[in-house]
């Protein structure tokens, strides 16, 4: 198993308090908490993406044997 992550595990604990308190009442104030847990929970789950400024743009393909545009064999 992964190593345990503080703000995962802060995240799950606080889903299944919101899933817990949503099973005993169902008001519209524990499903919207449960909603924004469930939302924390997802967001800490994924893995984070590299922004686009740190990437290099991909090098485009070079065709072998290709020759010059114009056709002359120089």
């Amino acid at each position: 198993m992964g190593k345990s992550n503080a703000r995962i595990d802060a995240a799950r604990k606080s889903y299944r308090e919101a899933l817990d308190a949503a099973r005993m009442s169902a008001t519209s104030e524990a499903w919207a908490r449960l909603l924004a847990a469930g939302k924390e929970l997802s967001s800490a789950e994924e893995p984070r993406t590299r922004s686009r400024r740190g990437r290099r743009p991909a090098a485009a393909p070079v065709e072998e044997g290709a020759g010059p545009a114009d056709g002359s064999l120089d």
